[in-house]
């Protein structure tokens, strides 16, 4: 058996417990002060250095090793959901109204603490430091720019060689791991649309100019961008999320609003989509004779796991769980901005199998998202032997 799976399944129950407790004291974005405070406790208690950024939650320390070399960072997401959790799962359930941990986020962190417990008994062992970033917000895609824009990079001693971060995957069995190489993560970016006609009564449409009208030809358009404009290999969701106008029955409202988001393996898909959002919005909404603007709002780039770093992490995998319990499934349109951290240093991004076998898992942001916490230990050790495989590397 792997040393690093050893150690973590000795840890087993002090993992069960700190994911038990996480779990049932939740914290929105921006707001997870009480679950930073348990993990800048437990960090300062094994070792580690605090890094201050200057933000309110979130926490970064380093652990330096034994033995002078790179510095490989680790990452966990750290926030919850609104959404108010079924008590009809069989776990542990949110004692905070109105919010959960949907998604796992109390898994990854508590896999990268046991990780940190793991490197911190081996640090002399180690041929360079380890960066651990707890990272808030991302269920808002905002988290990782923010840390960024806090001097993240700037105030640790070196870019790291690599980043790693796994996440829950409740349609993969508790003792797999899934590899995915090329994009596993969407990019994203929102848009909004604003439509001007003229107002009036809606006995009289031919003095008005009907921006509803116009909305709804553009509404069914946009559905033959995926489907007539783009290849159909290539992964994208281009759709309308929500329009807002008119008051009264009786009036032809003078503005529309129309917001959406694109989501793409490619940035080269993402910008085409754009061109031809620009086009096909431009163009209709000229015909209907309405004014309009229509603005881009980036949130996250695509998740991107290299050759590279895809063959050192199915290494890394491997020496945990062994060749048999890896799988490769296919990306997913969702976004992580753990892709904005991505963007300074190489990562890769694991999926964690977290599936109970012989039922059903309910997917991220469900209300009867559930974890198989005997996966914990698993998810400790493959980032840590993460570390030590990029190192040796």
């Amino acid at each position: 058996m792997n040393e690093y799976l050893q150690e973590a399944l000795a840890l087993t129950p002090e993992l069960k417990a700190i994911k038990e407790d996480i779990h049932r004291h939740p914290e929105l974005s921006f707001h997870e002060v009480r679950t930073t405070k348990i993990i800048q406790d437990q960090l300062l208690a094994m070792g580690f250095h605090l890094v201050h950024i200057g933000m309110e939650t979130g926490a970064v320390a380093v652990l330096e090793g034994g033995k002078p070399g790179p510095a490989v960072a680790l990452r966990a997401d750290i926030d919850a959901i609104a959404q108010q959790e079924s008590p009809d799962h069989g776990g542990v359930v949110s004692e905070e109204p109105g919010i959960m941990h949907a998604c796992g986020h109390d898994f990854h962190t508590t896999c990268l603490l046991g990780a940190a417990r793991i490197l911190a008994n081996h640090r002399e062992e180690l041929a360079g430091s380890v960066y651990v970033i707890f990272q808030p917000a991302e269920e808002v895609t905002q988290g990782a720019a923010a840390m960024v824009a806090h001097g993240l990079w700037e105030k640790l001693p070196e870019i790291p060689k690599c980043i790693f971060a796994l996440h829950t995957r409740p349609e993969v069995p508790a003792g797999q791991v899934a590899l995915v190489q090329g994009g596993i993560m969407s990019g994203k970016c929102h848009f909004t649309l604003k439509l001007t006609g003229v107002a009036g009564h809606g006995g009289a449409p031919h003095q008005c100019v009907d921006v509803i009208t116009a909305g709804a030809a553009i509404v069914e358009a946009v559905q033959t961008i995926p489907s007539r404009c783009t290849d159909p290999r290539e992964p994208l969701v281009c759709a309308v999320l929500s329009i807002h106008a008119g008051t009264e029955e009786n009036f032809v409202p003078e503005t529309l609003t129309m917001t959406g988001a694109i989501r793409a393996h490619a940035e080269r898909v993402m910008e085409e989509t754009k061109e031809h959002l620009k086009r096909l919005m431009g163009g209709i909404a000229e015909s209907y004779r309405c004014r309009w603007t229509l603005d881009f709002i980036p949130q996250v780039p695509v998740t991107y796991n290299s050759p590279e770093m895809t063959a050192l992490a199915r290494k890394a995998a491997a020496a945990v769980v062994g060749e048999e319990n890896l799988c490769t499934p296919r990306g997913d349109m969702a976004s992580e901005d753990f892709s904005v951290l991505t963007q300074t240093a190489p990562g890769f991004f694991y999926w964690l199998g977290t599936g109970f076998p012989d039922r059903e898992n309910p997917g991220w942001h469900h209300d009867c998202f559930r974890t198989d916490d005997d996966a914990l230990p698993i998810g400790a050790a493959l980032l840590t032997q993460s570390v030590f495989t990029a190192l040796e590397t």
